[in-house]
């Protein structure tokens, strides 16, 4: 399928990776010299100790990670269920895998496990007692949960990814700015969040943004978002919430799940709208009542 901007996007984000890798390769220093405008000095970095800080970083990890875990439950529910979502399956599939791809496996099951980069409160240069690793380079100087790269950035940066994408047919032309500008906004704050506290390098929090943006383009077609996202509308999430709980009570009854929006073999997946899905759920859950 020709999709101009999808392939402008995949364009603007490998270039976009590809100068972050130049710079940071050619001018290791830089990443100490921009550690230096949020270091404090004595061990103590800007935002170290500082209540706001913290509870904005806290607040973006349990919240993105509540989130994630709650859409992966209700994934699984909806098999268990057999439930289709009139808000479309592919649409909550790209949200869980994009963070289990992203933030999960490449960023803390890989990276973070075997790279080995000291963050900067642990550096010499900053009071610590380890060494400096240039990006890219595999080092010794950490065992375990190290700087590169940053988990809470991809984690930002995916949901942020992951909401434009699927929110973007539903916005207006201003509204997609408002959002952009937003979406940019919130990964520049969990970025200078983790430089700030002395926990991640530039380069760490950079590579995260690209890394997001890359597993968002790759599985974007994989869950075939473009087909599914008009499905995403408060009517058809309201049509979720209660084909879901009808289908629990009847569960927790001992009736066999099943999917209350679409059944089996009936022809009508792709042709309800909201409205009769929940004509359907009734004239189905009835049906089995009697049976």
């Amino acid at each position: 399928m020709n999709d101009p901007l999808f392939t402008r996007l995949h364009i603007l984000t490998l270039t976009a990776t590809l100068a972050v890798i130049c710079v940071f390769v050619t001018f290791p220093g830089l990443d100490l010299t921009i550690t230096r405008l949020f270091y404090a000095g004595a061990g103590q970095f800007l935002l170290d100790g500082n209540a706001l800080a913290i509870g904005l970083n806290d607040t973006l990890r349990i919240g993105l990670t509540v989130g994630f875990v709650a859409v992966f439950l209700t994934l699984l529910l909806w098999r268990f269920l057999r439930i289709t979502p009139a808000s479309g399956i592919g649409n909550w599939s790209f949200a869980a895998v994009n963070f289990l791809l992203g933030p999960g496996l490449i960023v803390n099951g890989i990276l973070k496990a075997r790279v080995g980069r000291a963050r900067p409160a642990h550096l010499a240069e900053f009071g610590g007692d380890k060494h400096f690793t240039p990006m890219l380079e595999i080092s010794d100087q950490c065992a375990r949960n190290c700087s590169f790269s940053s988990g809470e950035v991809a984690q930002t940066a995916t949901f942020v990814f992951v909401a434009l994408a699927l929110l973007w047919p539903h916005l207006s032309p201003r509204k997609r700015w408002i959002g952009g500008i937003a979406g940019a906004a919130l990964t520049g704050l969990s970025m200078v969040l983790r430089i700030g506290l002395g926990r991640h390098f530039m380069s760490d929090a950079l590579t995260s943004v690209a890394l997001s943006a890359l597993v968002a383009l790759a599985t974007y077609r994989l869950c075939k978002v473009a087909q599914e996202r008009p499905k995403l509308t408060p009517a058809a999430l309201k049509c979720d919430l209660k084909a879901t709980g009808t289908a629990l009570r009847h569960a927790f009854h001992g009736r066999r799940p099943c999917d209350p929006c679409f059944g089996p073999g009936d022809g009508k997946a792709d042709n309800l709208a909201p409205r009769d899905c929940e004509r359907n759920i009734v004239e189905r859950l009835d049906s089995a009542e009697r049976r």
